[in-house]
């Protein structure tokens, strides 16, 4: 098997798009993802992958919180940011969008379609990603439809509607 064929066949697998935040005495982060998802509901516990040489990785490992962010099929614009595909870097990432301050103090994306606001329970290497699992402190549920990543662009799936 080639490295080729297989980032082909995972780009072939549709996933909701988030931003992963933090913010504490390390600083602000934020980084685009697309691999997140729950790990428990009793107690609620998500993980999210980031790849190791993000500049999140360290002020979240530090911060020992962090908020999923999971977004709307109208923000593609704020997954580019934080995805680097624009000049913004660090704290400028921010300025893409209207924020709010969870119970752990990571930043929570006003009018996601949800949130979870977690505190780091776990992190483990994996290849080359950290795979934190996070304690959910509060979820921010929000109304739309989410943002699809798939075969190497963005969609929205008609059929799922929470208004």
């Amino acid at each position: 098997m080639s490295r080729d064929d297989f980032l082909e066949g995972m780009s072939r697998a549709a996933q909701t798009v988030s931003v992963v935040t933090t913010d504490g005495p390390a600083g602000k982060a934020g980084v685009t993802v697309s691999a997140m998802c729950s790990v428990s509901a009793d107690p609620p516990i998500v993980l999210a992958c980031i790849h190791h040489e993000s500049n999140s990785v360290p002020l979240i490992r530090q911060n020992s919180v962090f908020c999923v962010n999971v977004l709307l099929d109208t923000m593609e614009g704020v997954s580019n940011v934080f995805a680097n595909f624009t000049d913004a870097r660090g704290a400028a990432k921010f300025d893409c969008a209207d924020w709010d301050t969870g119970k752990t103090g990571a930043p929570i994306l006003q009018d996601a379609l949800a949130a979870f606001d977690c505190h780091v329970e776990e992190i483990h290497r994996a290849g080359s990603h950290f795979i934190f699992l996070g304690t959910v402190a509060d979820t921010i549920l929000g109304h739309g439809n989410p943002l699809i990543y798939g075969s190497r662009s963005y969609g929205s799936p008609a059929f799922f509607t929470n208004d």
